[in-house]
């Protein structure tokens, strides 16, 4: 007989340590491998691997993984390589920056959402001719500038 957790049943991941709810740390996490968080993390997380925080989960720093799957409450800026998913259960209160980043309905953020691009380009100096070609290959964006009216009643907005 094979046991399932049921929301943890992720082809995702593959945890290596678990932080069971009855958990508390004071300071911070540190893995070489990815896991399961369900406790209370007072500290920064640091993993090398992907990392589950779940539903019972309180985290009370900042998170820095190569990927992270959010069921439960984060008060600090959530950092990734990869992925970032944050369910409708979970509470963020910083910022989340990832190179892909997916928001379930009724996922509660309070922060800023960046994602990032490739790193070649960003991460590339002034002088670095491959970076120098990536961005000048790409276009001009078109920007429209509205007609304007002399009438202000066609000029008024209303939002009631």
């Amino acid at each position: 007989m094979r046991v399932r957790w049921p929301l943890y049943n992720l082809p995702f991941i593959k945890t290596d340590f678990l932080l069971s709810k009855d958990t508390v740390l004071h300071g911070p996490l540190q893995s070489a491998c990815g896991g399961c968080i369900d406790g209370l993390v007072k500290g920064y997380v640091a993993v090398n691997g992907n990392v589950i925080i779940g539903k019972k989960a309180e985290i009370i720093g900042d998170v820095t993984a190569k990927a992270a799957k959010v069921f439960g409450k984060v008060y600090g800026n959530i950092t990734c390589n990869d992925l970032v998913i944050v369910y409708n259960s979970a509470l963020v209160k910083g910022d989340i920056k990832a190179k892909i980043i997916e928001l379930k309905e009724g996922a509660h953020i309070e922060g800023v959402i960046i994602k990032t691009g490739d790193e070649s380009i960003e991460s590339s100096a002034p002088g670095d001719s491959r970076g120098e070609a990536a961005v000048t290959s790409a276009p001009e964006p078109v920007i429209a500038e509205p007609e304007r009216t002399t009438d202000k009643d066609k000029d008024a907005t209303t939002w009631f």
